[in-house]
């Protein structure tokens, strides 16, 4: 005789399970994304979550259980936020790991909330059309995260697609509707099986679409150009030193000795760590020479604004270009902690994580100019992005429009050999690919790669090494569905979904109101 289990218990025993089994699924989802692009482990985690929350009890159980989930993925995800704040940061261990989980609990907070909203549309007790809606809410999410409270454009479930079928819809719509494809195949195959009806898999054919999208050439070559990236490799702990200040400057000068061949040479972020105006001197004699090369030069720096200015005093995490190159760009999109401290008056001085060195800086201007580039006779024009933002599909699609070549700079050092700078690489060959643009990153100690209008890596640098990289890129004009349009496809699409499914929610309502008399 099999002993029975008291109901209170099994109830008890699910309440444990589910939370569990969301939390795992979360965090084998950033498995799916650089480095290993394990995508089918992203499909089934979306495939675990979606049915979980098919058809949740309440608002609550909505929130509780898609927070579960994002806990999961980005206590997994981004766990390497702990090696910037105990390895360099100067936090203890058992604090850093108690911050860590607190930042995934808070961003974990986004999908909870637009899910718990999803529970709202109900009829006869259950969600309506979840199979719609659930790619509908994941949409929402993932775009409310890529801008509230300045944003986190990471561990997109679409940015695992860089070399599967799917890919060739990020032209089209970027990694964004990539990832309502995703949960869309994943609710289809749910409903399949819910209905025995096999209608619901159209979906699938929009993987194979996505493999006859990748034989199109959005974008047309218009030159070709020599580039270099040099990858200084100056140890994190060291870089802000007052005596590493000579070292650096004349290691990048030996570097770039070798490269005056090239028609392009680009320094990391902040390769130099004086101020732009104390670097005038150096920077002079840099312009002198590539201009006697018929060359031009890009070096992320620190910029100051001069005693006479309104904002005297104040600091940009700038890129400027000198020889035949010409333009200085302050970046807009900053890393909250790292470069600017949120309610910074409360915070400065609690631990050593918010008073690191360069963390006070100002965003820059929408509408910046791009940087020019006139070699050959020919003038080309360049965006640039500084670490951080070439995460941003947005901010790299619209700057990207007037652009022939895309350069990236960043300091990945602050992360280690963690996942982040590999997560990171991987989302600018993303955005190359949404553009259709040859991309050119410079990193202090990896990765520097020069990608081209596929996402692909054309040539890349080992990390931890001092070195410089040298290839041909192409110069590309015209602009892809995604940079014409952007998000308007997938905001049509959310819109019609959530007036339909209102809709399917308002019509019963007078009904239950007739029986009710």
């Amino acid at each position: 005789m099999i002993p029975t289990t008291p109901s209170g218990m099994m109830i008890k025993s699910e309440r444990w399970m589910t939370p569990l089994l969301l939390l795992a699924a979360g965090a084998i989802a950033p498995l799916a994304l650089a480095p290993l692009y394990w995508w089918p482990l992203g499909l089934v985690s979306l495939i675990l979550f979606a049915h979980l929350l098919w058809q949740p009890a309440s608002c609550r159980q909505a929130f509780e259980r898609s927070w579960w989930y994002a806990f999961g993925q980005f206590g997994s995800g981004v766990s390497w936020v702990y090696v910037s704040m105990h390895d360099f940061g100067g936090t203890s261990a058992p604090l850093a790991i108690l911050l860590a989980a607190l930042f995934a609990a808070v961003l974990a907070l986004v999908p909870a909330i637009c899910f718990s909203l999803y529970a709202l549309f109900r009829r006869h007790g259950q969600p309506v059309i979840p199979w719609l809606m659930l790619p509908a809410f994941w949409f929402i999410s993932e775009w409310l995260r890529s801008w509230i409270f300045t944003g986190f454009p990471w561990l997109f479930a679409g940015d695992a697609h860089l070399f599967s079928w799917l890919s060739g819809w990020a032209p089209v719509i970027g990694s964004y509707g990539i990832s309502v494809i995703l949960m869309l195949t994943a609710t289809s195959l749910i409903q399949a099986l819910r209905t025995t009806q096999l209608r619901y898999l159209w979906v699938v054919l929009l993987w194979p679409a996505g493999y006859l999208l990748q034989q199109q050439q959005w974008t047309t070559p218009v030159g070709e150009l020599t580039v270099s990236s040099v990858q200084g490799n100056i140890d994190q702990n060291l870089k802000w030193k007052p005596e590493m200040v000579s070292p650096t400057i004349n290691l990048y000068f030996k570097e770039t000795s070798k490269l005056w061949d090239s028609d392009l040479i680009v320094w990391p972020e902040t390769a130099i760590t004086l101020v732009y105006d104390r670097f005038l001197p150096y920077l002079d004699e840099l312009n002198h020479t590539a201009q006697q090369h018929d060359a031009g030069l890009i070096t992320g720096i620190a910029y100051r604004y001069p005693q006479n200015h309104p904002q005297a005093g104040e600091y940009h995490n700038s890129i400027v270009a000198t020889g035949m190159a010409d333009g200085l760009y302050h970046k807009q999109q900053l890393v909250p902690f790292g470069e600017f401290i949120p309610f910074e008056s409360q915070l400065r001085g609690l631990i050593p994580f918010f008073d690191l060195e360069m963390s006070s800086f100002l965003h820059g201007a929408p509408d910046q100019d791009l940087i020019r580039l006139e070699v050959h006779q020919q003038l080309y024009l360049i965006a640039p992005y500084i670490c951080y933002e070439i995460a941003y599909p947005q901010l790299v699609s619209r700057m990207a429009r007037q652009a022939n070549l895309l350069v990236t700079v960043s300091n990945d050092a602050w992360f280690g050999d963690s996942l982040g700078p590999k997560q990171h690489m991987g989302l600018a060959q993303m955005r190359a690919l949404e553009t259709g643009r040859y991309l050119l990153r410079s990193t202090n100690t990896g990765i520097t790669a020069l990608v081209n209008n596929h996402g692909q890596i054309v040539k890349q640098l080992p990390t931890g090494i001092r070195g410089s990289l040298t290839a041909k890129a192409e110069l590309r004009s015209g602009d892809t569905p995604y940079m014409r349009w952007g998000l308007l496809p997938l905001y049509f699409l959310c819109l019609v979904t959530l007036l339909f499914a209102t809709a399917l929610v308002i019509a019963t309502r007078p009904t239950t109101a007739t029986s009710e008399r």
